[in-house]
């Protein structure tokens, strides 16, 4: 055999790298991943889409000279379909991968792994580490912000920043703002900021655990990395200038709005039946008796919803975007909320009750 390896192995790198295969097949050979034995030792298989690359090893045993590239979907669904304990062997013959276990034989077709296209990965100068759950929660926080088509680029991003032992990520769409930060017990060796694109966003998030495993992050120039450790996830970064978040946020707002997550979350479930499809808009009406959320449509339609709250200044009248609105609720963790407002033309700013690292600024709309 020219391959042979473990079920459960195999399986766990395959699902960790099948995301950066390109779906669209500009080029066949991107759909696939290529697999050639590791300078540690073992499997490794590669797959990109030329904006991201997974490099993962896995156990196993492997013919030197093995250079060859099959469809990592196909793969993954047959090594998955392994009984658990099962040892998979595979062999190539002329342009075809036959994969077998058991009574179980499949053939595939390959291309050759010296046409995968070749990840010019640069020398990574600066890292540093942080639990898994504790990026993921940094990404859950944000990433909901991010821009989706827009012709300013840098927005369809997840802005990085390390500075010292702190880590921070910000999202904007130019209508709502969200950041988060960490404090880490490692120092990056120097001030660090990148734009991280959408995909790989979104890589991160379906791959870190909730756990306290640790994560290396890496950063060089127009790359960055995210160190596992018996896999790799390398990624270009967006060449652009993010938008001054910090002067985003808005500082001594009068007015300040606390109530229940939950019932305001629930709140607006139910007024969104009724809102507009277009503009999804919701008025929000907050005074010393609590909160009113009122909204209607085209149809002349309405919904109002009223709430037990804590409120304190002048009397405020200010429309949102409910889905707006919904996203921040639903990454707030704790139980209760604070709304801080200044009139019906500026932005919020919402944070948990007691406030957290976390911050959201929401832009109002005229309804």
């Amino acid at each position: 055999m020219d391959l042979s390896f473990g079920r459960e192995s195999m399986t766990e790198s395959l699902q960790r790298i099948v995301g950066a295969a390109e779906k669209r097949l500009t080029m066949p050979i991107l759909g696939n991943a290529r697999i050639r034995p590791s300078e540690d030792g073992g499997i490794q298989v590669d797959t990109t889409d030329l904006e991201l690359a997974w490099r993962a090893t896995t156990e196993g045993t492997i013919s030197d000279g093995v250079d060859t590239t099959v469809s990592v979907r196909k793969l993954l669904d047959i090594v998955k379909a392994a009984p658990a304990d099962a040892t998979v062997q595979a062999r190539i013959e002329g342009e075809r991968l036959t994969v077998g276990f058991g009574k179980s034989r499949f053939s595939l077709a390959t291309l050759p792994g010296h046409d995968f296209p070749e990840w010019e990965a640069a020398e990574i100068e600066h890292w540093l580490e942080i639990p898994q759950r504790l990026l993921r929660r940094l990404i859950e926080a944000t990433m909901f912000s991010m821009a989706q088509q827009d012709v300013r680029y840098y927005l369809q991003g997840l802005l990085l920043v390390a500075q010292g032992s702190m880590l921070r990520t910000v999202a904007t769409d130019g209508h709502r703002l969200a950041m988060n930060e960490a404090v880490l017990e490692t120092k990056v060796g120097a001030d660090q900021e990148c734009i991280v694109p959408r995909k790989t966003v979104q890589e991160l998030r379906r791959n870190l655990l909730d756990d306290e495993t640790p994560v290396r992050v890496g950063f060089a120039p127009g790359q960055v990395a995210f160190d596992f450790g018996g896999a790799r996830l390398t990624s270009k970064v967006i060449d652009g200038r993010f938008p001054d978040y910090e002067r985003v946020i808005p500082k001594d707002l009068p007015g300040s709005l606390t109530v229940e997550r939950e019932d305001l979350r629930q709140a607006l479930a139910r007024v969104a039946i009724v809102a507009s499809d277009k503009y999804r808009g919701v008025r929000l009406m907050v005074g010393p008796g609590g909160c009113r959320l009122v909204t209607h449509n085209a149809e002349r339609e309405e919904a109002e919803e009223s709430l037990s709250a804590d409120y304190q200044g002048d009397e405020v009248e200010i429309g949102f975007n409910l889905n707006y609105l919904v996203d921040v609720l639903n990454a707030i963790g704790a139980d209760r909320i604070r709304m801080e407002l200044r009139d019906g033309n500026s932005s919020a700013l919402i944070q948990a009750e007691p406030a957290d690292q976390a911050r959201y600024v929401v832009m109002p709309m005229r309804l």
